[in-house]
């Protein structure tokens, strides 16, 4: 096995960070009853914080400090994110504190080698940065130590593990101050210095903890970890850095959320639809918004851009504190086949179609198609846009002699001397068709249709309700 290591030593960071560097900014933690700086920012250290530094201190030397305590469980969420996005690489993934492994080997051969396999990953995630602090070793334990103490170590076999560990000190190993004291007291400092023990006189002056972690370090025993399951839904928030009362400025920590979806979906083999946002506030109830896509996507830039339009028209009801992406009808990704001669117009349209959506709204912009209904008035329904007619009706014989501009609903006209008039005496050319339909839904109709025009010769299409003997207007030729 090679298991490839990952570790996030910004990570306390970047889950409240919207834009990491736009403002001092630091985690801290409790110890000795007190808040102490745990991390910071680049714009903070230059202003002279460090970690370990009492919180009060730090806030006296840099008012503007943002200072945030430590939250694990967003630690955690984040790490399940990149774990969905890591999926499409490995199905073999687990954590240690600020780490995620994955079980490379049986990825080196579809990729291409190591090299090809880590480029392709550094390419797909946007955020390349996390990916920084990497190592490649033989052992679980072994990747997540060198990922730590010395990224960017490369170990394919196992006879190179006591050259690469051998100077590492030995409580990058373990935190267990008892074992650490008796092995200072004995004057072994490094991992090296373990190793050129006889083993048996080790044992039995260390015991065996240090000898299981030693085992598994070298791979002379199993490490057994639990594995990580992907969820089967999407969901992630994220907490902005400073409230955002402008909704165009949304758009930027979006960019996070939806990375992270696509990740996931490339690593499920799936794409989406639809997608529900929501935009937290202080005093106020969550705005809600529904972005859809004509067709299924995990593009990164194409969902982006649709938000953007999407933004124009949203109403926020206060400032946003927190945002929210939930996909919960991700759908498995079918590959159609490309034309030997693509002309490329479909797609044209189809975008910017999904553009006018995003702007106008998905009620404003509709395809129609034809359904199996004589009633000219139910013989057709909305749809989406570029939605073919093969999943409605077909056009009947009937439909293809009736007028292309119909009322939305027949409109009765007047007789004078027993004749329909409608901007003056209509002249009855020819008799269309008669229509007898609907008894079915209680809606039942008994029409004769014809074709008149007007004294200044407009073309109508005009039929007689049988029942009652009342003409309406129904449509305009052309």
């Amino acid at each position: 096995m090679r298991w490839l290591g990952f570790y996030f030593p910004q990570l306390p960071l970047d889950v409240f960070a919207s834009d990491g560097e736009a403002v001092p900014l630091a985690v801290t933690r409790r110890d000795g009853g007190r808040d102490v700086i745990d991390r910071c920012n680049s714009l903070a250290r230059e202003q002279g914080i460090c970690a370990g530094m009492p919180l009060p201190g730090a806030l006296a030397l840099l008012p503007g400090l943002q200072a945030r305590q430590r939250d694990r469980n967003r630690e955690r969420q984040a790490m399940e994110a990149l774990a969905g996005w890591a999926w499409q690489y490995s199905s073999r993934i687990s954590f240690d504190p600020l780490l995620m492994l994955l079980e490379a080997g049986a990825s080196l051969k579809l990729f291409g080698g190591f090299s090809a396999l880590l480029e392709q990953m550094h390419q797909d995630q946007p955020c390349m940065d996390c990916l920084q602090h990497w190592a490649l070793a033989p052992s679980p334990m072994a990747a997540s130590l060198l990922a730590r103490v010395r990224p960017g170590a490369c170990i394919h076999d196992r006879g190179q593990l006591v050259e690469q560990l051998a100077d590492i000190p030995l409580q990058n190993l373990t935190q267990n101050s008892r074992t650490l004291e008796l092995m200072r007291g004995i004057g072994l400092s490094s991992i090296g210095d373990c190793l050129g023990l006889p083993r048996p006189e080790l044992a039995r002056r260390v015991g065996p903890e240090l000898m299981l972690l030693l085992d598994r370090l070298l791979c002379r025993t199993p490490d057994p970890r639990p594995l990580w399951h992907p969820p089967e839904v999407f969901s992630q928030r994220l907490l902005l850095l400073s409230e955002i009362n402008h909704a165009s400025a949304l758009l930027f920590p979006a960019r996070r959320l939806v990375a992270s979806l696509c990740g996931f979906l490339r690593g499920r083999g799936g794409v989406v639809q639809h997608l529900q946002w929501r935009f937290l506030h202080r005093d106020a109830e969550p705005t809600l918004m529904e972005q859809g896509l004509l067709r299924p996507s995990r593009e990164v830039e194409h969902i982006l851009e649709l938000f953007r339009q999407s933004l124009e028209r949203l109403e926020l009801s206060g400032a946003v504190m927190e945002m929210e992406l939930q996909v919960a009808d991700w759908q498995a990704l079918q590959e159609d086949a490309d034309d030997l001669f693509p002309c490329g117009q479909g797609v044209q349209d189809e975008k910017f179609l999904e553009r006018l959506r995003a702007r106008l709204g998905s009620e404003a912009v509709r395809g129609i198609q034809v359904q199996a209904d004589h009633r000219p008035e139910r013989a057709w329904c909305y749809c989406e846009p570029m939605e073919t007619a093969e999943t409605g009706g077909r056009v009947s014989a009937g439909h293809a002699r009736q007028p292309v501009w119909l009322l939305p609903r027949p409109q009765l006209l007047s007789l004078r001397h027993g004749r329909p008039w409608y901007e003056g005496e209509l002249q009855l050319q020819e008799f269309s068709q008669r229509m007898e339909s609907g008894w079915w839904d209680g809606e039942d109709v008994q029409r004769d249709y014809y074709r008149a025009s007007t004294p200044v010769g407009r073309q109508l299409w005009i039929y007689r309700e049988r029942r009652s003997g009342n003409w309406f207007l129904q449509g305009f030729f052309d």
